[in-house]
């Protein structure tokens, strides 16, 4: 957010309402969804990775973070996320409980 304020000289209230009216989300929001959609790709990859290496490498500052992102976006945890996953081995079961 600090280059694009440099870039366009907005102020950061003013970025982030210009962005939200683009985007719909606020910036803050869109990290988290997009940190969110790493870390579930991850998950759907063959493996046994266990979930805290997949925080840290998704941005997460910890497992709890990432889990409660799951539960806000699925209703679940990441544990049903990759159970509903080996139910449904296209990925089209999102639902986690």
């Amino acid at each position: 957010m600090g280059e694009l304020q440099d870039q366009t000289g907005w102020s950061r209230r003013r970025l982030a309402e210009r962005f939200r009216a683009q985007v719909g989300l606020t910036p803050k929001a869109a990290a988290r969804l997009v940190r969110y959609e790493h870390a579930a790709q991850l998950l759907r990859r063959p493996g046994t990775r266990s979930i805290a290496p997949i925080a840290l490498t998704c941005g997460y500052f910890d497992q709890a973070h990432l889990n409660r992102d799951f539960r806000d976006f699925t209703g679940g945890t990441p544990s049903s996320f990759r159970t509903a996953l080996r139910a449904d081995p296209a990925g089209a079961a999102m639902a986690c409980d």
